[in-house]
């Protein structure tokens, strides 16, 4: 936890601003990256630039409730968020603050208030813990300490409106001697790494903790997952046998026995000798009928071979997750902060468990992105490219893991497979991966002998669930012409 100052700590604290700062002037206020944390910034933090001929300095400032902490920074400081989200106070400090000439801190005896004064004009920042608070005030008397008229606050939006003057208090009830922790204090930047380390620790164990509830979620996700390609392989194998009736009824062409009224034809096993009832459709022809037998028979056998594929993917998986689960379960426990080594570990475990990482030095915007445990393949472009397989998976992909300028593809006129290629803002997905991706919506549809076929693709933004249904509908679609591709197929199998 961050360190939280008595009113001597502070005293001390104030004592080396007023040493290192006085005399500088008010450059900008900035919001301070925080490249590991998922938002990049913290909220209630915020830096307070001063700079002059000869040197640089800045105040951290953090006025989170129960963490309150301030802090010299030699030198220009950290980055500034990008992306960070400026309050009213802040802007309203910036406006009056900017340029100005720090002219002298003062700390308030017995108590855990620090002041800033530029002339007349103050700032004022309050470390009580249950109620920390920043007040850009102007002076009512002389001396400054008669009151303080107050322009804006942290609190209530940034206006200092419910409130026209602050009385300095007078530290009435305060210890009157509280320890001070001299290790915060045995060089001028001290303070300031000891809030930095709590700060990454605290970032690290929130991660870590959002990390093992994802990875808990996908491992009840990969173990119903596991029960239904159980279910799937069992159903695929008590089909009847497909290719056994192809052979029957091909080796009796070209005038095989009629259709008797059951629907089925009796033939003679050439093998066995045993007259096997092969079920036919009376609107097909024979040859018509042997085609149908073969395309059963490597429907059954594709869904048998990707049940068992998925049974293994999900049982390795399962054995990860829970390798992780269990080397993070005693991590809190740890005392100081993470080191380098334990971020990249935590980095596994966040790749592992499908969320978004945050790597030192660079600002990412956290994805909220649904997690995936179904078929994932590798585009030639080294783009992801996922694949529903049955009903559920497709409303899962389409429903829950797409975003809006995702691509879409879907086999035209027909029931299938939905494929989705996820995309970053702004980008777009080359011709190949999209030819990839295409020859898989064809494969995952049944269609590996249907020759050349019409695949569509769009943005996800324009795919709408039709209602009381489990079909989705589309616009604004473009249309891929293009036949089954083995070795596409073997490439992408392989990825």
């Amino acid at each position: 936890m961050v360190p939280v100052l008595n009113w001597r700590e502070v005293k001390m604290a104030g004592d080396l601003l007023r040493n290192e700062a006085v005399g500088l002037y008010v450059d900008r206020i900035v919001i301070p990256e925080r490249a590991r944390h998922p938002e990049g910034y913290l909220k209630g933090e915020w830096v307070l630039r001063l700079t002059g001929r000869r040197a640089e300095a800045c105040l951290l400032v953090g006025l989170r409730p129960r963490q309150p902490y301030f802090a010299l920074i030699r030198g220009k400081g950290p980055k500034a968020a990008g992306q960070a989200t400026r309050s009213p106070f802040d802007l309203i400090i910036s406006k009056h603050l900017k340029g100005l000439k720090l002219t002298a801190v003062e700390t308030l005896n017995r108590e855990r208030v620090l002041l800033l004064w530029f002339d007349e004009m103050g700032l004022v920042l309050s470390m009580i813990p249950a109620n920390p608070e920043a007040l850009l005030v102007r002076a009512l008397g002389a001396g400054k300490t008669q009151g303080w008229s107050i322009i804006a606050g942290s609190r209530a939006g940034g206006s200092g409106e419910e409130r026209k003057i602050f009385i300095p208090p007078d530290g009435t009830g305060a210890p009157e001697s509280p320890p001070v922790r001299e290790e915060l204090f045995r060089t001028p930047d001290a303070l300031y790494r000891a809030i930095e380390n709590e700060i990454d620790r605290e970032i690290f164990l929130s991660r870590l903790k959002n990390g093992l509830k994802a990875l808990k979620e996908i491992r009840e996700q990969f173990l119903t997952r596991t029960r239904q390609s159980k279910a799937a392989l069992e159903q695929s194998g008590s089909e009847p046998n497909w290719q056994r009736f192809g052979d029957l009824l091909k080796a009796a062409l070209p005038s095989p026995p009629p259709i008797e009224s059951d629907g089925a034809r009796p033939i003679s096993d050439f093998v066995s000798g045993e007259v096997v009832r092969v079920p036919c459709d009376r609107k097909l022809s024979p040859v018509e009928q042997v085609e149908k037998f073969y395309q059963s028979a490597r429907r059954s056998q594709r869904r048998s071979e990707e049940a068992r594929l998925r049974i293994d993917e999900f049982s390795k998986g399962l054995v990860k997750m829970d390798a992780a689960l269990q080397a993070g379960a005693g991590i809190p426990e740890r005392p100081g902060a993470p080191d380098q080594a334990s971020w990249d570990w935590l980095g596994g475990i966040e790749k592992l468990a499908r969320i978004s990482t945050f790597p030192s030095g660079e600002e990412k915007k956290k994805d909220r992105r649904g997690t995936w445990s179904g078929r994932v393949f590798q585009s030639v472009d080294g783009l992801p490219i996922l694949v529903g397989r049955n009903k559920d998976e497709n409303l899962e992909l389409t429903f829950k893991v797409a975003r809006g300028n995702d691509i879409w593809m879907h086999v035209r006129g027909r029931p299938g497979a939905h494929v989705l290629i996820p995309l970053q803002p702004g980008k777009s997905a080359p011709l190949e991966t999209l030819l990839d991706a295409a020859v898989l919506a064809i494969q995952y549809s049944g269609g590996e002998q249907w020759g050349k076929t019409e695949v569509d693709y769009t943005f996800k933004k324009f795919v709408k669930r039709i209602k009381d249904s489990t079909e989705a509908s589309y616009t604004h679609n473009k249309t891929l012409i293009l036949a089954p591709d083995a070795t596409r197929l073997r490439r992408l199998s392989e990825s």
